[in-house]
This record gives C-alpha cells, structure tokens and sequence, in this order.
C-alpha cells in the first residue's frame, strides 16, 4: 500500500510541478518581445508603390498590408531594407523608431538614418519596409548594416546586423 501511495503522489507532484512549468511558458511566451527574424535589402522606384487610386488622382499614398516607413516621407526611391519580425506589426509598441546603421564601400564611416514606423498598421503583416529615401545608395555599395527598432525613450527593442558588421 505504501508503494501504490508514494507513487500516486509521485504522479500527483509531477502533474502540479508540468502545470507551473506550463502556465509559466505560456505566459512567457504572450509577453516575448519583438524578435527580428530576417532582413533583406531592395531597391524601390515611386512607381514601384503607385497604386492604381493614384493614377486616378487620389492624393494620398495606400499602403494596403503592407507598413512603410520613410526616413524622408516624401519620397518613395531608394534602398529598402525590408524586415521581418516573429510576430504581427499590430501587437508591437506604439511609436517605435527604426534606426539603420550603413557602411558603404565608398566611405569607411557609419550613416545613420532612422523613420519612424507608422502607428496604422494592419494586423495581418509581420513586415515593416524601412526606407532610405533622402540619400542614394546603391546595395552593391553596402558593406554591413544593422537594423535596431527603437521606443521613443531610444530603447531598443530588438536589433539584427549582417555578418560584416562584426
């Protein structure tokens, strides 16, 4: 009787000990931040983001799903470093910033440049197009990169570079 006992709670202990442990990573995983999961760099023309409303004289730029933020916004050309993140754009913070660090093989040193990530965004994207639109590059001329999001307290939440940067 006493074994049967020992290993009821046995099985009792390590059934309560599974649900702690599940509870926890369930709830670690609803409050996971951010995560950069890839990044890959394009350029864009104007023509590139026109979409048929235009044409037809709408003024303003639609975005559809897609969420793109410019560091000059009224531009469309230019280098985009398109950035996928492990979750949608909507459950991310309000008023972050994304900060793009560029060597080039023209000069040896950092350019900055940094656009805000729109605060209307659709729920179904995980992508977020960051334009560099007020200065040409061209990417055969990038050397390495890193992408940082920033809150507007500059924390950053989540950062990804290329191997070069290192």
């Amino acid at each position: 009787m006493s074994i049967v006992r020992t290993f009821v709670l046995s099985i009792y202990l390590l059934l309560i000990a599974t649900n702690t442990h599940c509870a926890t990573a369930t709830k670690c995983t609803k409050e996971r931040n951010m995560m950069i999961k890839y990044v890959s760099i394009r350029q864009f023309d104007d023509g590139a983001f026109k979409t048929i409303g235009e044409y037809f004289g709408r003024k303003r730029e639609h975005q559809y799903f897609r969420c793109i933020g410019r560091d000059d916004e009224n531009a469309r050309t230019g280098t985009y470093f398109i950035v996928g993140l492990n979750k949608s754009i909507a459950k991310c913070p309000k008023e972050i910033f994304a900060k793009i660090y560029v060597i080039t093989s023209l000069r040896e040193e950092v350019h900055l440049f940094k656009c805000r990530v729109p605060d209307d965004r659709s729920v179904f994207v995980s992508e977020i197009y960051c334009g560099i639109t007020s200065t040409p590059l061209d990417i055969r001329n990038i050397k390495a990169w890193k992408v940082e999001f920033a809150d507007k307290n500059n924390k950053v939440l989540c950062a990804k570079q290329s191997y070069m940067w290192q």
